[in-house]
């Protein structure tokens, strides 16, 4: 019996393309050797994941650490000249605005079970954006409380710790393949892939939107 749902936030709960991301690639585009949006938010994501796949325990960096380094990186290999701290500013207002998705807010209002978010995103930016969106949720597992990032098991396992559940009690929704739902099989936790229109995975539960996933998990019960 799943006795409580866990979700991942950036892509799954809120939409990534927020006004704040689109300037920030806009003014990389306008102020970098790299005129094309696409190659980079490529750059961006890449190397955002590759060095949160890096960042472990000792070896650690936070969020915005990463975007320190991230900005270097465009300054040496983009030929980046903007400001960094009005990129820093708006990458910081990205995670807190960035806007709900209308079925995230009704299975936030609908689930039957506590709800408990899993992010890479830091816990200050997630408190803020919780409260100006009004979404309720049982608890927020950040990277920033076991030290190591999606998909280590670490964070999941924090998870089931504080919701009280088993392994098997629980459910996991992401959006992603590579850290929400490979992480949540190592912690033993039923992973279901949201979609949202893209092309799924062999061997794994999916759903198009939240709504349906909720469907999913009390069919499965």
């Amino acid at each position: 019996m799943t006795k409580a749902v866990f979700i991942d936030y950036m892509g799954t709960t809120v939409d990534e393309r927020s006004q704040e991301m689109g300037e920030i690639v806009r003014r990389i585009c306008k102020n970098s050797a790299v005129h094309d949006p696409k190659q980079v938010q490529r750059f961006i994501l890449d190397n955002r994941r590759r060095y949160e796949a890096d960042s472990y325990l000792d070896s650690y960096l936070t969020e915005d650490e990463i975007v320190d380094r991230l900005i270097i990186d465009m300054e040496a290999q983009l030929d980046l000249a903007d400001d960094p701290a009005a990129l820093r500013e708006l990458i910081r207002r990205h995670w807190v605005n960035a806007p709900v998705f209308p079925d995230a807010r009704a299975f936030f209002e609908r689930c039957p079970v506590p709800i408990y978010i899993i992010t890479n995103n830091g816990l200050p930016y997630m408190e803020r954006a919780l409260a100006q969106n009004g979404l309720n949720a049982a608890g927020v597992i950040s990277a920033d409380t076991v030290r190591a990032y999606k998909p280590h098991r670490e964070i999941f396992d924090e998870a089931l710790q504080c919701s009280g559940c088993a392994p098997d009690e629980a459910l996991h929704i992401g959006d992603s393949y590579d850290t929400d739902v490979i992480g949540a099989r190592a912690a033993g936790i039923r992973p279901i892939l949201l979609l949202r229109g893209r092309i799924g995975h062999d061997g794994v539960d999916t759903a198009n939107d939240l709504l349906q996933a909720m469907e999913l998990i009390f069919k499965i019960n």
